[in-house]
């Protein structure tokens, strides 16, 4: 008897659990756009008829949202700016960016997607080529610079369509409200502090004003960037100028896996230009704090742990 309880048991858990999962794929979704997508012209929302069970992101922007949403992707971007969860690199192929000169959209339709997700500027060049094909894209905000307004608006979205009113949904937010709390609290420590961000492949050096990727998350933080330039978020450096900057602390990124083998990559540079570069009292001083590739672009909500990783540095720096 107790062995045909069990039975029943695990059958109407099964009869459950198939008839939980057939309702949940049959739910429709409804992706909104943002209010910065909708200003370019995504007005109507893309709507379907049941949940997508094989996703394409052609951008890193949603990953880990969606990841965390449980979406099901077949298929994310390679990208050097934030290392997947391990298993969703091992069981989503990883393609090409479509900066790339050997990506191909003919890999993507032929995975028959039910849902692809890219950076809105790739709607001429890939969007209408699987909208023709009768493939759903939704367009994201993307590129190298994408404002954290832009994302947390994103993620709301994207949460909205896949898991309204759920914990994961409550958790991820919540994540952004820690984040604004501690800036708060950080940039009265921060105020009249200022700072210079570079990024480099030297010999190569460019500055950011505080609307490039790097450069925003230090204004967030607290720091005045000694940089303006109105046109441009990122340009080359102009060595006559910047003498005349005194940031308090100069911020450097590039293109090296760490922080560390970025200093060296700096330091040994400087070396070369001795004089200019130690006439800069922070450089001199040591006052220069170098970061991974992971700042040189956004990559979704991996943001949050980005500039809570950035203003601990910031913070152990000028405690010294």
């Amino acid at each position: 008897m107790k062995k045909l309880m069990s039975i029943l048991l695990s059958l109407m858990l099964l009869t459950f659990s198939a008839a939980f999962a057939s309702a949940e794929a049959n739910e429709t979704v409804t992706l909104e756009y943002p209010a910065s997508l909708q200003m370019l012209g995504y007005t109507d929302p893309v709507v379907l008829e049941n949940r997508p069970q094989r996703v394409v992101v052609m951008s890193t922007a949603p990953v880990l949202t969606l990841y965390e949403l449980g979406v099901n992707m077949i298929a994310i971007p390679q990208t050097s700016v934030v290392t997947w969860p391990e298993d969703l690199a091992e069981n989503a192929e990883q393609l090409a960016v479509t900066m790339n000169s050997n990506f191909d959209i003919e890999t993507v339709v032929a995975m028959e997607p039910d849902l692809v997700l890219m950076g809105y500027t790739s709607q001429e060049t890939y969007g209408a080529a699987l909208e023709d094909v009768g493939i759903p894209v939704y367009y994201v905000d993307a590129g190298h610079t994408v404002s954290y307004e832009s994302i947390k608006a994103q993620t709301q979205l994207l949460i909205d369509a896949f898991a309204p009113a759920s914990e994961v949904g409550e958790n991820i937010m919540q994540r952004f409200a820690d984040l604004e709390e501690r800036l708060m609290e950080l940039n009265v420590k921060l105020e009249g502090k200022t700072c210079m961000v570079l990024q480099s492949s030297p010999p190569a050096h460019y500055i950011q004003t505080a609307d490039g990727t790097l450069g925003s998350m230090c204004r967030m933080i607290g720091l005045t960037n000694v940089y303006e330039n109105d046109t441009s978020s990122m340009v080359q450096i102009d060595y006559e100028l910047a003498l005349d900057y005194d940031p308090d602390v100069v911020l450097a990124v590039g293109r090296s896996a760490t922080g560390e083998e970025h200093q060296a990559l700096m330091l040994e540079d400087f070396e070369n230009n001795h004089d200019y570069w130690y006439a800069i009292d922070a450089i001199a001083n040591g006052d220069m704090i170098c970061l991974p590739v992971t700042y040189c672009s956004t990559a979704g909500i991996h943001v949050i742990d980005n500039i809570n990783n950035l203003a601990d540095l910031i913070e152990a720096h000028f405690a010294k």
